[in-house]
């Protein structure tokens, strides 16, 4: 069931515009909050398909919009949770039809728990990547067990996010930037490998992840060569890689 959060965020949402579906309206605040939670990086595509939508409503729709965002936000606040992907869920915007479903934040706590150790390297990024990601769900349990056990992820986690439906690219991106992760999240197929958009959360840029990837990347080349060109990097000088299980057989079908 909701929670008050997730109520109140639903009540708003089917207030906004009665010419519109509940799920049209839910996929243009999605493109307006991934667009403005973007606006640190100047993309003029994007800031283009904010106005787009935006010309779309009202002032006073316009401002339910943004109290939206403040309920998800004060739903992220108060606890680390799958908000979006409950909100998809309850309030029946997923497509059951082509077996489109999530996994419920419990479970993915639990697989975050027991896929995550207890202990982290000193001074190297770990990667978190789940290839069907969903709403985030998954990616956002990792960020919590991680907080539990002491380790700082918004300074020294990279999570890896994609998904074919651009819906859920935006759901992860705005749940991720929203815990301040260091986050790339990828529209994309991850069986043909064809890329539609990425977008990096400001939790990436706060982090300086590009310059880190590359010292990393070049310490490892190092020590390669140190060790022999031709031989392949050890295990210590690999990025550390964390893969969340795989929740889907067919690209698509989410659950």
């Amino acid at each position: 069931m909701l929670n008050q959060h997730g109520k109140d965020f639903v009540k708003i949402l089917e207030s906004i515009r009665y010419s519109k579906s509940k799920y049209e309206v839910f996929s243009d605040w999605l493109i307006m909050t991934a667009a403005t939670l973007y606006s640190w990086k100047k993309d003029k595509n994007v800031e283009e398909e904010y106005l787009h939508i935006a010309n779309q409503y009202t002032k006073e729709e316009l401002d339910k919009h943004a109290q939206l965002l403040a309920i998800t936000v004060e739903a992220l606040e108060k606890e680390e949770q799958d908000f979006l992907g409950e909100v998809f869920t309850f309030a029946e915007l997923t497509n059951s039809r082509n077996g489109q479903f999530f996994t419920p934040y419990h479970i993915s706590r639990m697989s975050a728990e027991m896929t995550i150790g207890d202990t982290f390297p000193e001074g190297r990024i770990v990667w978190v990547n789940d290839p069907t990601c969903g709403s985030g769900g998954m990616l956002v349990a990792a960020a919590s067990v991680m907080k539990e056990k002491e380790f700082n992820y918004q300074q020294n986690a990279l999570f890896i996010a994609q998904d074919i439906d651009a819906r859920c690219a935006r759901m992860a991106f705005i749940q991720l930037s929203l815990i301040g992760a260091p986050a790339i999240i990828y529209c994309m197929n991850t069986l043909t490998m064809q890329e539609y958009w990425h977008r990096e959360t400001i939790g990436y840029y706060i982090a300086d992840m590009d310059f880190r990837l590359k010292w990393e990347n070049t310490i490892r080349k190092l020590k390669e060569i140190e060790a022999g060109v031709q031989k392949p990097a050890t295990e210590e000088s690999k990025p550390v890689e964390i893969k969340m299980p795989s929740r889907e057989a067919v690209q698509g079908e989410l659950f």
